[in-house]
């Protein structure tokens, strides 16, 4: 079960203690990648002002931008289903 899935399960089963547990990883999650995406754009600034995106350098970055968004889409449907119950 991915985490939408067990989001969904949780609201539907009116679970609130697990929808708050998991947006509270969520949000620990967030904040980790905040700090990675901090420290990689001061490593590698001048490298990814480079016109070409499909640098070793930018590839990495929109893996972890991509994931990033599944977490911050997820964080926000958890908020949603918590103001439901």
């Amino acid at each position: 079960m991915n985490v939408a899935q067990h989001i969904n399960h949780s609201y539907k089963t009116g679970n609130k203690q697990e929808l708050i547990r998991v947006r509270g990883e969520l949000e620990k999650n967030m904040k980790e990648l905040d700090t990675f995406f901090d420290e990689y754009l001061e490593l590698f600034s001048e490298q990814m002002n480079a016109a070409n995106k499909t640098d070793p350098v930018w590839k990495a970055y929109n893996d972890y931008f991509k994931s990033y968004e599944n977490i911050k889409h997820s964080f926000k449907m958890t908020n949603h289903y918590l103001g439901m119950l």
